[in-house]
């Protein structure tokens, strides 16, 4: 779980670098602790609005929609 988190950080840490606007994070359903985790992380990030991502295209509760709102580059 560890590594997974880390690994997830270091994504949304690159894409906020990179000045991505948007990420889908696929932790599956399982017990739904991944996906607590992940969302624990992401409400650390002021710019980060996460939901559920669309369910038919990653099934019912198994990915997170993440978007990234920075202000523009002046």
């Amino acid at each position: 779980l560890n590594l997974q988190i880390d690994t997830a950080r270091h994504h949304l840490e690159k894409a906020i670098k990179n000045r991505n606007q948007r990420l889908v994070f696929i932790h599956g359903v399982g017990e739904g602790v991944l996906k607590q985790e992940l969302r624990t992380l992401f409400s650390r990030y002021n710019q980060v609005v996460y939901e559920d991502a669309d369910s038919t295209k990653y099934g019912f509760d198994a990915a997170t929609s993440v978007h990234i709102y920075q202000k523009p580059i002046a």
